[in-house]
This record gives structure tokens, C-alpha cells and sequence, in this order.
């Protein structure tokens, strides 16, 4: 079953981009990146769109990455999720995402390149790369130790340690946890709050917060994009990604 982006532009100025696919946990492949790019690039072109929010199902935000796409990536020369994330990162708006249930890999970078991240309280986080011989993305390895520190974005990244929605938020992933359910509630109060100041301001602050970072994301962007093809090419990385299938045939 394909997972579904839709987007809803709201009368008040606020879009939504939603995933949707609880079957199979919210994970993205190639047409999912296609879809949440035009989407992020229908709420930069709308001038009548002010604030951007992205979320998942009621019980999932998203498992991440589909590894069947991991696998396809060994004759690739591009990553669409990354290209996803360079156009997540570019844009002016103020983002905010909403999580519950689960947000894993690439779910923890969309989480980093948003402005504001409201997760439920029983919301997991973890980033799994290393589980499958492969390395992270979407600029996870500059910007997790620059906000978590180098010892916890290394218990993270290198152990891909699990982590609760409290942790999210003492390490800064997350601006607030939600009683579970209320995270999309969280982010349309926090929506609400932005449509109240002046628009300009917003996009020149967040121009100015991000300047200093901008050139050092986008290098981090493509190394970590040269580093995933390449792991993809191993026998290692395809090893570990054909065991995992076979697991879920045969438990």
C-alpha cells in the first residue's frame, strides 16, 4: 500500500502536509519525497499560506525511509530523501512538526529542519542506521551533537539508542511534549501564535537564525549523501537490510 501525502491549505494561512500509511507504519519511498516536495513548494509560492505544518497519523509520524529504497540506492547516484530535506531546510516559512507514536530516521531529520516539533508523550524516537550497516542523513550528523552534545547524539547515532519524548525535549528535538493525541493540537496553538506577529519579521528572523548554519548544513547534506550511496553499495549494508526482510517473512 502507497502511503499517501495529502496538503491542506486552511483559510487562516496554515498548510498541512500529513503522511499517511498506519499499514506499514508511515514509512516514505520515492513518490512520498516527490509529493512532500511540491507540497513544501505550493507553501513557499502561496503568498496566503504563512505557516507550515507537517504531521503523521494519529498513532505514527513515521518509521522513515522504506529499506527496500536502501537497497535500490546501491546503483544510484542521488537520495530523494535527501533532496526532500535540502528543500525542507531552504524553506523561508516557519515549520512546525506534530509526532506521535513513533518518528525513526529520517522522521528524527524532519524534525531537526523544522522551526518548532510538538511530540506525544509516548512518542519514540530512534535513528537506526547503524542497525543496518548504513550511515544517517539529512545533515543529522552536524546538527544532533550540535544541540544534544557529543555524548548523547553518540549514544544515538553510533548505538542507535531509542530515546523518549522527554529526552527530545531536554535535548531540544522537541520544542514541548503533548498529552498523547494533542501534539497536532500543540502545533496549530503554536500556528495560531505566528499568524498573530508581523510576517516579514517572522521570514527575516528566521533567515538570520539560520544564516550562520546555512553553507555547514548544506555540506553536511552532501557528505552524508556520498557516505549512504557508498555504505549502500556494501555487501555489509545489504546483508543486514536482506536479514531484516527475512525476519519479517519468517518471525
Amino acid at each position: 500500500m502507497a502511503t499517501r501525502i495529502t496538503a491542506s491549505r486552511r483559510d487562516d494561512g496554515i498548510m498541512v502536509l500529513k503522511i499517511s500509511c498506519p499499514e506499514r507504519r508511515n514509512i516514505l519511498d520515492e513518490a512520498s519525497y516527490t509529493r512532500l516536495i511540491e507540497g513544501i513548494a505550493a507553501a513557499e509560492a502561496d503568498d496566503g499560506v504563512k505557516v507550515l505544518i507537517i504531521t503523521g497519523t494519529e498513532n505514527c509520524f513515521t518509521a522513515g525511509n522504506d529499506l527496500a529504497n536502501y537497497q535500490a540506492l546501491a546503483e544510484a547516484d542521488s537520495v530523494m530523501a535527501i533532496t526532500f530535506l535540502r528543500r525542507l531546510q531552504a524553506f523561508p516559512k516557519p515549520a512546525i512538526a506534530a509526532a506521535e507514536g513513533i518518528a525513526l530516521g529520517l522522521g528524527i531529520s524532519i524534525l531537526l529542519h523544522c522551526d518548532f516539533a510538538y511530540g506525544g508523550q509516548s512518542t519514540r524516537f530512534q535513528l537506526p542506521f547503524t542497525h543496518f550497516a548504513l550511515t544517517p542523513l539529512g545533515g543529522t550528523t552536524w546538527l544532533l551533537p550540535r544541540l544534544a552534545g557529543h555524548k548523547a547524539a553518540a549514544q544515538m547515532l553510533l548505538l542507535g539508542q531509542a530515546f523518549s519524548a522527554n529526552d527530545a525535549r531536554e535535548i531540544g528535538l522537541l520544542t514541548d511534549t503533548a498529552p498523547d493525541g494533542r501534539a497536532l493540537e500543540q502545533a496549530f496553538d503554536c500556528a495560531t501564535r505566528l499568524l498573530d506577529k508581523p510576517h516579514e519579521a517572522l521570514l527575516a528572523t528566521k533567515a538570520l537564525m539560520r544564516e550562520g548554519q546555512v553553507e555547514a548544513v548544506k555540506s553536511a547534506l552532501d557528505r552524508e549523501e556520498q557516505a549512504l550511496l557508498a555504505r549502500c553499495r556494501t555487501p555489509e549494508a545489504q546483508s543486514a537490510i536482506d536479514a531484516f526482510f527475512a525476519r519479517r517473512r519468517h518471525p
